[in-house]
């Protein structure tokens, strides 16, 4: 059978247009239909928007804490709607990177409108019939509404609105203590927000190591950020400029009420229009869309990459997965994917950064033989910008090499890849000591956990040795 394309992308968020360009730079005839906005949720709604905000938020944050750094400075009164108009700015400059326009002249034919799937070659949009030799659903992942009584009646935000807020809340309730309303939320405490987080845990950052939260919760206390912790939301009431929140605390029922309600309560795929079903297309019991190492769903012409899979909901998780698609479905091999790598950050102030194994993870599968932590407010520079909450955790596995590391500072993004290459190679935690850091950088911290690795190894018997035969 003759196909008009050799690829079918629905959704072109970062998998789409990554399979979409690739597959196109190989020569394939490439279809690519999106719905809504070239970019997806991360360009639109998440990590572009998100931020850019954020880092109006914590210079705001930097400005009220100016005696720290010898200045007196003061904050004014913020301007939010000035805060989203750079906001937006910021996602215009960048649109173009992902328009329809850019990947037209990448020979990459691009439709705009809601697909409706037909069969395992066959999608409907605008209309028109199409059929493809391959599928690729990369329909990414929307806020999840939980069912909580009330909710419905409520003007609710959620992170595809939030920014289009023109005025700063008085108090903002958000449910849901995940990285986007953690982030969100510290950010709004930051321009001058009352903020109070919900979440029905008895600690967040559940995925990092458990070092993370104790020291994250200190950080929030200081922000003045309330966490409303093993709160259960029993329903929601209110009007316009009054949303009030009953929850169930410690077995006592207890109502909170703001201005404005964030909603941050996990994601769901985006997969109602693939016919999923019909097509033998397995899920999860959460709806998302399974596959094996090599992107490939339960139907053999079908792949899937980003959110609308599941597991790793970031962007560059999205973009390798894609990554993973293109030889596979257009060559028929190619790589196979590996969990076990993966970097990510929650960009708090400070930021949570992770890559590889956390020891929980690692104990779990009896990888794990030890782990070493190093505090972030004995390097100089971080004393040098008041950056002292924090640490590096190097997780550790046969041999002394690193299998997994946590770093916890203002600039712990910027790191982990250190890590990354490491844990990549193979290194062992004694590797770092011979490296040349500039001074004083923050990175040096790498080199200062080995250095402890090398002094902890040294047993006194090899110092007797060296005392006796060479001293």
């Amino acid at each position: 059978m003759k196909y008009d394309f050799h690829i079918i992308v629905i959704g072109a968020g970062s998998a789409g247009l990554t399979v979409a360009s690739g597959a196109s730079g190989l020569g394939a005839k490439v279809a690519l239909i999106e719905n809504h906005k070239m970019g997806g949720d991360c360009l639109n709604y998440g990590c572009v928007p998100s931020k850019a905000f954020l880092r109006t938020a914590h210079l705001a944050k930097d400005i009220s804490n100016s005696s720290e750094f010898a200045l007196d400075a003061k904050l004014g009164e913020v301007n939010l709607k000035k805060v989203m108009q750079r906001v937006k700015s910021v996602i215009a400059e960048i649109e173009p990177h992902d328009s329809k326009e850019r990947f037209e002249g990448l020979g990459v034919k691009v439709f705009m409108g809601e697909p409706e799937v037909i069969d395992n070659h066959t999608v409907k949009i605008n209309d028109q019939l199409m059929t493809g030799k391959k599928l690729v659903f990369a329909t990414g992942s929307t806020a999840r509404v939980p069912a909580i009584p009330g909710l419905e009646n409520v003007d609710y935000l959620t992170n595809q609105t939030i920014f289009d807020l023109e005025n700063l809340p008085e108090h903002l309730v958000i449910i849901g203590g995940g990285p986007i309303g953690l982030e969100l939320g510290q950010g709004f405490r930051h321009l001058g927000s009352k903020v109070t987080i919900i979440d029905q845990n008895d600690h967040l950052f559940p995925k990092d190591d458990p070092e993370v939260w104790d020291v994250m919760k200190q950080v929030f206390a200081k922000d003045g950020v309330d966490l409303c912790l093993e709160c259960k939301v029993k329903s929601i009431s209110g009007k316009e400029n009054q949303k009030s929140v009953t929850v169930e605390m410690n077995g006592a029922e207890k109502v909170i009420s703001g201005d404005a309600l964030l909603v941050s309560a996990g994601r769901i795929p985006n997969s109602e229009h693939l016919n999923l079903g019909k097509l033998g297309v397995e899920t999860d019991k959460r709806g998302f869309i399974i596959t094996n190492k090599k992107m490939r769903t339960s139907v053999s012409n079908i792949f899937a990459a980003g959110d609308v899979t599941g597991p790793f909901q970031f962007t560059h998780m999205a973009g390798y997965q894609a990554g993973k698609i293109v030889p596979n479905a257009i060559l028929g091999f190619g790589g196979k994917s590996s969990y076990t790598m993966i970097p990510w950050t929650t960009y708090t102030k400070p930021e949570v950064a992770h890559i590889g194994y956390t020891q929980p993870w690692a104990e779990q599968l009896g990888i794990y033989q030890e782990s070493m932590t190093f505090p972030l407010e004995e390097i100089d520079r971080a004393k040098a910008d008041n950056d002292r909450d924090g640490f590096l955790k190097l997780i550790l596995g046969k041999k002394g090499k690193i299998i997994g590391a946590t770093l916890v500072g203002e600039k712990a993004g910027e790191m982990i890849p250190v890590a990354s290459l490491a844990i990549a190679k193979g290194l062992k935690a004694s590797t770092f000591a011979s490296f040349i850091f500039s001074y004083p950088t923050q990175a040096e911290i790498f080199q200062r956990i080995s250095f402890n690795y090398l002094k902890r190894s040294f047993k006194d018997w090899m110092k007797e040795l060296i005392k006796n035969i060479f001293l």
